[in-house]
C-alpha cells in the first residue's frame, strides 16, 4: 500500500467517524469510490474495527498514565470527563460495529453518501514554492 493510499484510507475512516457521530443509526456510511481502498463495505467495517481497537488501547494506556499522575480530586474529575467525552464522540462507530455484529455475516446496512466528494483545498503557488529544496521539487 502506498503512502497516498494509506492517507486516503485514514481520511475515509475519519469521514465515516464524523458521519456516524451525526447519524447514530448504525448504518455504515459508504461511497462506491471507497471500494478500491477497502474491497467493499465489509472491508471498511473490518478496518473501522481495527482502527477502533488501536485507538481504544492507545487511549486506555494514556488514561492509565494520567491516572498515575493525578494530583487531586479535580484532576480525577477531568480524567473522568475526558473518558466520557471519548465514549460519546465515538458512540456512532460503536453503533455501526454492534449493528454489523448483530447481523451475523451479512453485509452491513449502508448509508449511501450522495453528492460530490468534498474536494481538498488546492495547493497555493506559495506552498508549491516552499516544497522546493535546492531547486528540486519534493514529491507530495
Amino acid at each position: 500500500m502506498t503512502w497516498n493510499e494509506t492517507h486516503e484510507r485514514i481520511r475515509i475512516l475519519r469521514v465515516v467517524e464524523a458521519v456516524a457521530a451525526v447519524d447514530m443509526s448504525g448504518a455504515l456510511p459508504w461511497r462506491e469510490e471507497w471500494r478500491a481502498y477497502f474491497d467493499g463495505p465489509t472491508g471498511l467495517v473490518a478496518a473501522l474495527r481495527a482502527h477502533w481497537h488501536r485507538r481504544s488501547q492507545a487511549q486506555a494506556d494514556a488514561e492509565i498514565i494520567e491516572l498515575d499522575d493525578l494530583q487531586d480530586d479535580h484532576d480525577a474529575h477531568d480524567a473522568h470527563d475526558a473518558h466520557g467525552h471519548r465514549r460519546r464522540t465515538e458512540a456512532g462507530v460503536l453503533q455501526i460495529l454492534r449493528r454489523y455484529d448483530a447481523g451475523g455475516s451479512a453485509a452491513p446496512v449502508l448509508l449511501s453518501l450522495a453528492g460530490p466528494r468534498p474536494s481538498l483545498p488546492a495547493r497555493t503557488r506559495r506552498s508549491r514554492r516552499s516544497a522546493r529544496v535546492h531547486g528540486r521539487v519534493l514529491p507530495d
